[in-house]
């Protein structure tokens, strides 16, 4: 995998395959079998074609999102932690690519209410609007894959500022 593949992701990833941020290229995929690499590789590619017209916005990550020790069971997955220096309503885009669906949670510590959930189909683009206060907020993007059926199933996320 070369390593200037992606330079329009900013890619965060806490279990390890991914890790950059903006103005640094990602570090590749590792991964003893040749074959899942290649197949990570296409299907990061196609996470970054989903993306092409989505500003970069305040925060984003993109990586793994399936195999084991995700948050609650899930089949895996990785977060993207960050603050936010103002309340309001931001545009929140995901996308996945190699399963059947990943599932974004945020929790904004500056919101009242229970996380936001939003289901993603995998080959589909989805972009809602939530309110989050200021603070520290988590995004989770993780895959309810258990079995490990879909090991190389990626996906991305984008958090847009809300307008001044």
């Amino acid at each position: 995998m070369r390593a200037g593949r992606w330079p329009q992701l900013a890619v965060f990833l806490v279990s390890g395959a991914l890790m950059a941020g903006p103005g640094t290229n990602p570090v590749p995929f590792t991964s003893p079998d040749p074959k899942l690499e290649a197949e990570l590789e296409r299907n990061m590619a196609a996470v970054e074609l989903m993306l092409a017209d989505v500003p970069m916005g305040s925060s984003g990550g993109a990586g793994r999102i399936s195999g084991t020790g995700g948050a609650g069971g899930a089949g895996g997955g990785f977060s993207y932690n960050g603050v936010l220096t103002r309340a309001g309503t931001y545009t929140v885009t995901a996308v996945c690519v190699g399963g059947p669906a990943a599932r974004l949670v945020i929790t904004s510590h500056g919101t009242a209410g229970d996380p936001r959930q939003i289901d993603v189909p995998c080959g589909e683009r989805i972009s809602q609007q939530i309110e989050l206060g200021t603070g520290p907020f988590t995004a989770y993007l993780g895959s309810p894959d258990k079995s490990g059926e879909y090991l190389a199933a990626v996906g991305a996320l984008r958090i847009l500022d809300p307008a001044p």
